[in-house]
C-alpha cells in the first residue's frame, strides 16, 4: 500500500490566525497535488512560538477557527488531517498545546496535547501551559499514525511504545530551532530506524517577531531512516508517496522489536 502524504511547511505570521489560515489554503490550492492520503502541519502554525502570549491566542476547542479549517480540508482534499497544533483548552481546563486528527469525512478521530513541554535558556512552555499525559495512536485507514509535537521527539521511550503497539507511520510536528536543525533531522531519522517506522516531521520555518527563527526540514523519512523527500528553508508544500507493504516484509526480514530484550541488566564494576 503506497500512502501518499502532503506536508505543509510555512513561516507563521506572529498572532495572526485567519491570515496564516488564508496562508494555508492558499498553498494547498496552489498545490499540484490534489489527491493524497494525510496532510500534516507544523506546530503553532496559527499564531508562531511565542511562550509568554500563548494564553492571549487560546481557543475553546468546541468553536475553534483552527478545528474548523483542519476539518474543512478534511472534507475538501478527502484526506485524513493531522491539524499541526494550537493553544486550545477544553471545558474546565488549562491551556495545553494540541493537535487534532480528522478523517477524510471530517470527523474527529482524536485529540492529543503536548507531552513533553520545552524548557531551554529561558523559555518555559510549562509555565503557560499544562502538559499532556498520554501518547496517541491514531486508527486510520491507512495505518495506525503515532502521534508527536516537537519536543517529544528527544524521547525515544515514547516512540518505542509506539512501535510496540503496532504504528506504521509516526508524525511529529514542531517550530524547531533554526540553531538546532541537524538534531531535529538526526533525531528523526534515529526514531525511524529505531522503530521500523516511516517518520513524517513538519517544521515551521522563518522567522517569528525577528525573535524566533525556525529551522524549515520538514521530511518525510522510511522505515530504514532513508529521506524520502525533504525541504530545505522554504515556504511550501513537500510530497512523498511511503511504502507500507515493503516496510512490513522489511519488518519480518530484520525483527529489531521481535529481538529486543524485555528488561534489560547493566553490570557496573
Amino acid at each position: 500500500m503506497n500512502v501518499k502524504v502532503l506536508v505543509v511547511q510555512l513561516e507563521a505570521i506572529a498572532g495572526d490566525i485567519e491570515g496564516n489560515i488564508k496562508k494555508v489554503e492558499l498553498m494547498l490550492q496552489n498545490s499540484a497535488y490534489k489527491s493524497v492520503d494525510l496532510i500534516v502541519l507544523p506546530e503553532l502554525w496559527t499564531i508562531g512560538w511565542d511562550c509568554e502570549h500563548f494564553n492571549e491566542f487560546s481557543e475553546n476547542i468546541e468553536n475553534s477557527k483552527f478545528c474548523s479549517f483542519i476539518k474543512d480540508i478534511a472534507v475538501k482534499y478527502n484526506a485524513n488531517v493531522i491539524g499541526g497544533s494550537a493553544i486550545l483548552k477544553k471545558v474546565n481546563e488549562k491551556d495545553r498545546n494540541t493537535t487534532v486528527i480528522y478523517d477524510r469525512k471530517g470527523n474527529l478521530l482524536a485529540t492529543y496535547d503536548k507531552y513533553h513541554l520545552f524548557s531551554h535558556r529561558g523559555e518555559s512552555e510549562g509555565t503557560f501551559l499544562e502538559e499532556g499525559d498520554t501518547g496517541l495512536i491514531v486508527n486510520t485507514d491507512i495505518g495506525k499514525l503515532g502521534i508527536s509535537i516537537c519536543y517529544d521527539i528527544r524521547f525515544p521511550e515514547l516512540f518505542r511504545m509506539y512501535a510496540y503497539k503496532g504504528t506504521d507511520i509516526i508524525v511529529n510536528m514542531a517550530a524547531w530551532p533554526k540553531s538546532f536543525a541537524d538534531e531535529y533531522c538526526t533525531l528523526a531519522k534515529a526514531r525511524a530506524i529505531e522503530n521500523q517506522n516511516c517518520f513524517i516531521t513538519s517544521c515551521l520555518t522563518g522567522k517569528i517577531n525577528e525573535t524566533y527563527d525556525f529551522s524549515g526540514n520538514s521530511q518525510v523519512i522510511d522505515y530504514r531512516g532513508r529521506t524520502v523527500a525533504k525541504l530545505d528553508y522554504e515556504e511550501k508544500v513537500l510530497y512523498a508517496e511511503l511504502d507500507l507493504e515493503e516496510m512490513r516484509q522489511y519488518r519480518q526480514q530484520m525483527p529489531i522489536l521481535k529481538d529486543t530484550k524485555s528488561q534489560y541488566k547493566v553490570m557496573e564494576k
